[in-house]
């Protein structure tokens, strides 16, 4: 590949861009700047605007003695292109044949061969006739066939309209037709002589049709070239717009990056194979799903699960898996294949005939960190991909009581108030550990749409650097959507009222399950100091989202607030007090639940410089001051994600280790181990780390009543831990979940019934009659989440010891936990299956209502 830079002429000037070696060749035509890439036997790729009259000019110029052209198109955009094409050639002295096809992918076939073939015979087409194709993929890999036998070879020129086929399919010589069986699976390489890209075509696109395309480019950032990933990660909307310095950085580095790899690997023979990362899985779908989903949309979720499996096989640092998927989704692409086209058989059916396979074996891109992957695609066990992607999971208990050290992602808790913290502060601070999840990428996107930013990833993804804006957010330019983020949504409530901007507006909005969940305590507080916040939708949810909150500022003064039905409402004031107009005085109604989640919001603050006083049990005092924000912080692991693998040691007779969680741990859920110690484990200690050692199999733990309001979040596992001790446990001080992601309290009453253990409701909490698990024989059962991750880890826990349990949703964990089946079963060795496909087909009812 030649990407040198040069200067054929004196006004060509050089842009400081971000390519990383020697960049495209620049060239002056007509007063308009080319650049060019070079690729392998003369084929050459032309980018720039207002292209298209130029060529014939192009192709000439490319040494292509021709005495006929011929112009294949779709119907679609030759109506668009087509005659100004046509005019063109006119004026070069060359009258073009023309060919127009149905626009979509099953024009891609062998009739419309056989037709083109036929048109071009009819009219004495020699070998001296140069085949322009114009249009997009399908237009592009037909014609080029078509160009590669006809005459046994006669030159072609791409002429791509659409992103996908400017960044990818035009590039590189790879041509082919679909075939009953599936995809490319007949086809030749035909370098083109040249391509040529006028940008000016992408603006008939919908905004659709570019961001499927622009999936071929982050693609291309994940596998060969970080720098083109962090441009796409961090100009989203300039990209989007079609803005033209980025849009141009974008299709030239996409464009040197693939030549660079046809360049090593012309014929696909090794490196080049891992151009088809996230195609493995993508073309799979695609087989299913097409035309409801564009081929970009399809490699966007293949390369997401294709990521996901690296992280499963220990090659990808999780985080580097939330920015992929973050990048896909700020540019409005799926990251997940619908239930629908789930069927599994069908999908590993269409994987069998992957181009890539080798000895009977699918193989996969596996990325090793981002703008890095192996040098070839590598054997994956089939097993592995099923239960990738499958949406239930069937938890089989170890044949051996597990043992190992878990080192859980970081707080989801923590996680939330440093984002929040850090963008409102001043300066910059250098984020470690970091929850990577759902809840996280939901609170990263708001405070964006907030002004926040840039979000920049260091080490790998492993650190994210974030400048503050020193409390001066703007207006939301859309409404936030923050699916069931309930952290999110009561944190970004009392935010949402510290911009000033007269006549605008924040729109706070979720899922279906967001607008049941209360948040009136905390808008009726913050109404009565003076903010104007109004519930959108009273008819349905008179107490809950969406909310629209004026941008009139936060007065502050004394406020009244009951933290009953949640700590947040209190975190929420407290974390923006200190830039009310006032000093903020709030005054608790009641004792509130969950106090251990306040003193966590305090002494957060504390290490971003604000000091809150606290009076007696019920009053906080809040100064007006600027968060400043450190220079680094450490997240501190997920307590509550730890109580999973403590609790899998407890019920298994198993010794576990939680690394990085412990005594000096500011998070209520720390103290679980204490309730498994009461229970009968044997606990050990220190400031960073905690083992539980479970009874052996002949010992059954024993039954206990707690309160657990100080760690509200770890009931459930501690339920399933009680449902195999001896006699009946209650759980009391929880009463708060039955406004979480799901009325918890009873969701794990109707669950354990399924499996025939007894469970009943309290007031505040619930009881259940624990079962002799050597004895017991459950009812199999498939787990209704209810797209709550704390049940699906919960049963996952207890279907350690009782067979016959099945995970409805399993990726509902991505919330807090997202490598959790990943993590069970490298590090503690617990495995799992697909289950049946009646089991399978019910997962989508099995997750439940909300």
């Amino acid at each position: 590949v030649q990407c040198r830079r040069s200067r054929p002429h004196a006004d060509t000037t050089d842009d400081g861009d971000l390519m990383s070696t020697a960049s495209p060749t620049k060239r002056r035509r007509n007063g308009g700047e080319v650049r060019v890439v070079q690729v392998i036997g003369g084929s050459e790729v032309h980018i720039g605007h207002g292209l298209l009259r130029k060529v014939p000019e192009m192709a000439l110029a490319a040494g292509i003695k021709a005495s006929r052209f011929v112009i294949v198109s779709d119907e679609t955009v030759f109506g668009l292109y087509g005659q100004k094409l046509v005019d063109a050639f006119v004026a070069a002295g060359h009258t073009p044949l023309t060919f127009q096809v149905k626009p979509g992918e099953n024009s891609k076939c062998r009739m419309y061969k056989q037709q083109i073939e036929d048109h071009m015979l009819e009219h004495r087409c020699q070998r001296d006739t140069c085949m322009v194709a114009l249009g997009g993929g399908v237009v592009g890999d037909l014609t080029g066939y078509v160009a590669a036998t006809y005459m046994r070879g006669v030159p072609v020129v791409q002429v791509p309209t659409s992103m996908m086929a400017m960044l990818d399919s035009s590039v590189g010589g790879k041509t082919a037709i679909n075939v009953p069986s599936g995809k490319n699976l007949v086809g030749a390489f035909h370098q083109p002589r040249r391509v040529v890209i006028d940008l000016e075509l992408l603006r008939s696109l919908s905004e659709r049709e570019v961001v499927e395309g622009l999936a071929e480019a982050v693609k291309m950032g994940c596998i060969r070239h970080a720098p083109l990933f962090d441009l796409l990660e961090g100009r989203v909307e300039e990209v989007k717009a079609l803005q033209p310095d980025a849009i141009e950085q974008v299709v030239t580095e996409a464009v040197r990056l693939k030549a660079e790899v046809v360049a090593l690997d012309e014929k696909e023979g090794g490196v080049r194979s891992t151009l088809n990362f996230g195609h493995t899985i993508g073309h799979a779908i695609e087989g299913l799903a097409s035309p409801q989903l564009l081929h970009g949309e399809c490699v966007s979720i293949g390369c997401v699960y294709e990521a996901v499996l690296a992280r499963d096989l220990g090659q990808l640092a999780p985080s580097a898996v939330g920015r992929i998927s973050r990048v896909f989704k700020a540019y409005g692409l799926p990251t997940t294949c619908p239930l629908k086209y789930l069927r599994l058989d069908e999908l590993m059916g269409k994987m069998a005939l992957d181009k890539k396979n080798a000895a009977g074996r699918v193989r996969v891109t596996i990325l090793k960190s981002i703008g890095s992957s192996f040098d070839h695609p590598q054997p994956v066990d089939t097993a592995l991909i099923r239960r990738l992607l499958s949406p239930s999971l069937l938890v089989l208990p170890p044949a051996a009581p597990p043992s190992g050290a878990v080192l859980v992602p970081g707080s989801k808790s923590i996680s939330n108030r440093v984002l929040l913290m850090a963008a409102m502060g001043r300066g910059t601070v250098a984020i470690r550990g970091l929850l990577q999840s759902d809840d996280t990428q939901v609170m990263i996107a708001a405070l964006a749409a907030m002004g926040a930013g840039p979000f920049s990833w260091l080490d790998g993804g492993n650190i994210l650097q974030l400048t503050g804006l020193a409390g001066k957010f703007a207006p939301p330019t859309e409404p936030l959507y923050l699916g069931n983020a309930g952290t999110a949504a009561r944190f970004l409530t009392t935010c949402a009222t510290l911009i000033h901007a007269p006549g605008a507006a924040t729109t706070l909005t979720g899922d279906g399950r967001m607008k049941q969940r209360p948040i009136d305590d905390l808008t009726a507080a913050l109404r009565q100091c003076g903010c104007s916040i109004e519930h959108t939708e009273p008819a349905t949810s008179p107490a809950s989202l969406p909310l629209r909150v004026d941008a009139s500022g936060f007065p502050g003064g004394r406020i009244e607030l009951s933290g009953r039905v949640s700590s947040q409402f209190v975190s929420s004031v407290l974390l923006s007090a200190p830039y009310a107009q006032q000093p903020v005085e709030l005054v608790l109604k009641e004792p509130p639940v969950s106090q251990s989640y306040i003193d966590m919001t305090v002494s957060l603050m504390r290490s971003f410089g604000v000091a809150v006083e606290r009076q007696g049990a019920l009053v906080y005092k809040v100064p007006r001051a600027v968060y400043a924000n450190p220079a680094s912080l450490q997240v501190e692991a997920d307590a509550s994600s730890a109580t999973y693998p403590l609790a899998i040691a407890a019920i298994t007779g198993g010794k576990v280790t939680a690394e990085t969680v412990g005594a000096d741990s500011i998070q209520g859920d720390a103290r679980f181990a204490a309730l498994l110690g009461e229970m009968g484990c044997a606990v050990q200690q220190d400031g960073t780390s905690t083992t539980v050692s479970g009874p052996p199999p002949s010992q059954r733990l024993r039954a206990v009543e707690v309160d657990m309001e100080p760690l509200t979040d770890a009931f459930m596992t501690a339920v399933a831990v009680m449902a195999v001790a001896e006699g009946t446990s209650r759980v009391t001080g929880i009463a708060n979940q039955r406004v979480k992601e799901c009325n918890r309290i009873a969701v794990m009453v109707s669950e354990l019934g399924k499996l025939g253990i007894e469970a009943g409701e309290l007031e505040d909490g619930m009881w259940v009659t624990g079962v002799d698990p050597v004895t017991f024989a459950p009812r199999p059962a498939t787990i209704a989440c209810h797209n709550d991750h704390r049940i699906a880890m919960s049963f996952a826990v207890l279907g350690a010891r009782l067979p016959g349990i099945t995970i409805g949703q399993k990726d509902c964990v991505d919330k807090t936990f997202p490598e959790f089946w990943a993590v069970m079963s490298s590090k503690l060795g617990l495995s799992y299956d697909v289950p049946p496909p009646e089991a399978c087909s019910s997962a989508a009812a099995a997750g439940g209502g909300a």
